[in-house]
């Protein structure tokens, strides 16, 4: 068994029971038998179930953003939002599962196929290895199995070592809804455990969030069978910031992006480009927004920033602070140390483009990172020289420049006037070059783990209706 702990202490919030990684390929094939007769039910019964599971964790609601926040270390406001948020994708999914269809094909226009009758239709993959991260576990969870369930698929989910209580429970729920244990399946380990999941005979396709080191592996491990990639990995996230840039607006949107999950979101801003005019002003306001936030205990109403997800990732933050320094940035806020897991905002100002945090070397921490440039062409440059490419943000008045930057910025979105941490649930969420390959959000995911399916019925339509249909 796995006990579970919250960041900071060794309270005993619960435990899970361990899989040995040589049994989880028996986990795949037993969801690959659940699946099929899983597939035949009508989309509407699957999407019954997701509604069923809804109602019935509505009203443990807060019990459960309680949980979340003390295994994550995530601050209990956010943690609400979160598990609120999941319990509507799990609605979500089954309306985007209702309307599940496919199309008529144009065969008409075509010599030789134009009394066709030719149809698509979409369908499951099979079995889906759900690879799930620490920092939002509920609101992926529900992201990536949801999808998969209501499209008719089984789903084997390896929850995050750290946070994987919340997740059972909502697990669970899908169970007691009606969705078969074996089609909705966890496993419980460290890297051997994904390995041997993502590696399994019989996965379909991969579903990861996580590093893009896991990203990579994954990739190796399922080309020889060529199954379906489905990866959200790291962002070193640019913030483009104008001369002409509201800069009340833009601390509000970056203390709010960048210290959200106490700084451990693939999505938020990990380097903000700021026009050299203004950054002496932004590193000053900035520092002052760091001063004010609530470092404590995740469960305590008025923090603002929690723990890290261990004393581990903490002390990794410390260090590459310390390196930034070491490379020329100037610390203006916070300190290079960390407590445990606790590690209070900092500020790192006037950091070379060159050095590691400003390129390729993503901070998973409450650190905001400013990097001056003289031009809006150098900022674009300093920006799109990273090799990821998750989100990114542009703030200036001129909107036709900032329109400009963004069709040019390297990432999967563009957020202009706003943090790059924007994922409404709406809007196809993911990156480029190696931040990932695919898309989640509602509609989005589903497509990306069913299959289109053409079916032809060859000479349908009548060449006349001469004495066929009267007149």
């Amino acid at each position: 068994m796995h006990t579970v702990t919250p960041p900071d202490s060794s309270e005993e919030l619960g435990a899970v029971e361990l899989t040995p990684a040589e049994q989880v390929q028996g986990v795949v094939d037993r969801a690959a038998v659940a699946q099929r007769p899983w597939a035949r039910l009508p989309v509407r019964e699957r999407a019954a179930a997701l509604d069923r599971a809804a109602a019935a964790l509505e009203p443990d609601a807060g019990e459960l953003a309680e949980l979340l926040a003390a295994e994550s270390g995530k601050p209990l406001g956010q943690a609400e939002f979160e598990v609120g948020g999941a319990i509507a994708l799990l609605r979500g999914n089954a309306e985007e599962g209702r309307r599940l269809g496919g199309r008529v094909l144009p065969t008409e226009g075509n010599t030789g196929t134009e009394y066709d009758l030719a149809t698509t239709r979409r369908e499951p993959l099979g079995v889906i290895a759900a690879i799930l991260p620490f920092n939002f576990p509920v609101e992926l969870f529900v992201e990536k199995c949801a999808a998969a369930l209501v499209a008719g698929n089984a789903v084997v989910a390896k929850p995050p070592p750290d946070a994987p209580l919340a997740i059972e429970r909502f697990r669970l729920a899908l169970v007691g809804a009606g969705v078969p244990a074996d089609a909705i399946a966890a496993v419980h380990g460290g890297a051997d455990v994904g390995a041997a999941l993502a590696g399994a005979d019989g996965v379909a396709a991969v579903s990861l969030t996580g590093s893009t080191a896991a990203g990579v592996a994954v990739a190796k491990a399922a080309a020889p069978t060529l199954r379906r990639l489905h990866l959200e990995l790291g962002g070193n996230n640019a913030c483009i910031v104008l001369a002409d840039a509201d800069l009340d607006l833009l601390v509000a949107e970056a203390v709010r992006g960048r210290l959200m999950m106490n700084g451990q979101a693939c999505s938020a801003t990990k380097r903000i480009i700021v026009a050299a005019a203004l950054h002496d002003e932004l590193a000053d306001r900035l520092a002052s927004a760091a001063a004010e936030q609530v470092v404590g205990p995740a469960r305590a109403r008025e923090t603002t920033v929690g723990p890290l997800i261990n004393p581990d990732a903490a002390a990794r933050v410390a260090a590459q602070v310390g390196t930034a320094v070491s490379q020329g940035g100037r610390l203006a806020a916070g300190a290079v140390g960390a407590d445990g897991a606790y590690f209070a905002p900092a500020v790192l100002a006037g950091l070379p483009p060159e050095s590691d945090i400003a390129r390729d070397e993503e901070v998973f921490g409450p650190v905001f990172s400013l990097i001056p440039a003289a031009t809006p062409e150098r900022a674009l440059e300093i920006a799109n020289a990273s090799e990821y490419g998750l989100m990114a943000s542009v703030f200036s008045a001129d909107l036709e420049l900032a329109w400009a930057l963004a069709e040019r910025l390297e990432a999967g979105g563009v957020v202009i006037n706003g943090s790059d941490n924007y994922r409404p649930p709406v809007i196809p969420f993911g990156g480029v070059k190696l931040s990932g390959v695919g898309r989640e959000g509602l509609g989005y995911t589903i497509e990306e783990l069913s299959r289109e399916k053409t079916i032809v019925l060859r000479r349908f339509r009548r060449r006349t209706v001469d004495g066929g249909l009267g007149g």
